[in-house]
């Protein structure tokens, strides 16, 4: 029989292993200027090949979560030098419910939802504003049935934010969007565990919807600011509470 190893279910071992190393540094568990045990120490305690470890190193190398030396080995640098927009960086830190990372995604999104919602009333399409609508409609639906429903919520959440932002016009602001959708993702299905953060966030959803289909651009910038407001306070209050 074979041994089996620590990692999870991935599409490839070489996933597999970024996956567990990154976890482990994004947690703490591995932290900065600590050493990773060598390549032949590594593959044996995950039951992979050397070379599924090297290039999961280099992985995570360009990531700037580590730094490999010949000779020196490898060692976790500090978290100032991570690139912290890279896709997988920020699932790693959603997936973990890091209080820092949601802190700082949802100042990010006080600073561009507003203005896109703006522009998104200038400039958004007939069919996105249908998908908007679509979206408003199916969280409206799933709000009295959470938790249970709360799979379906959050992605159609995710759908009315990403489609606002697309919704801008600008190119810019959709890519931001496609970059931190899975940290998005995170950050609403936190928001939607906080107490009372449903009740109070779904109104400005709809304030949100109908300030962009009345085509009314200084409206929709206040009432997703007022959401996103709302939204850190509920975080914050399921904070302090846990």
């Amino acid at each position: 029989m074979t041994k089996e190893g620590p990692l999870g279910r991935h599409r490839t071992i070489h996933g597999r292993v970024v996956e567990w190393l990154g976890h482990r540094i994004v947690s703490g568990e591995l932290p900065a200027g600590s050493r990773l045990p060598n390549e032949a120490e590594l593959a044996a305690q995950l039951n992979v090949s050397r070379g599924g470890v090297r290039e999961a190193v280099k992985a995570l190398a360009a990531k700037g979560l580590v730094e490999a030396r010949p000779r020196l080995g490898t060692r976790v640098l500090p978290r100032e030098q991570w690139n912290l927009m890279d896709r997988e960086v920020i699932n790693w830190h959603g997936e973990l419910a890091k209080s820092d990372f949601l802190t700082d995604l949802l100042e990010l999104r006080l600073m561009v939802e507003p203005g896109a919602a703006q522009l998104a009333a200038e400039r958004a399409t007939a069919e996105q504003v249908a998908v908007l609508t679509d979206a408003y409609e199916r969280m409206a639906a799933h709000a009295p049935r959470l938790p249970e429903r709360d799979d379906a919520f959050v992605e159609a959440d995710l759908v009315f934010h990403l489609t606002l932002l697309r919704a801008s016009g600008n190119q810019l602001i959709e890519q931001l969007g496609r970059l931190l959708e899975t940290g998005l993702y995170h950050g609403l299905e936190a928001s939607s565990h906080a107490p009372g953060g449903v009740a109070a966030t779904l109104p400005l959803h709809q304030a949100v919807l109908t300030a962009v289909r009345g085509r009314r651009p200084v409206a929709a910038a206040r009432a997703m600011r007022k959401l996103i407001e709302t939204t850190t306070d509920a975080v914050r209050r399921m904070g302090e509470e846990q």
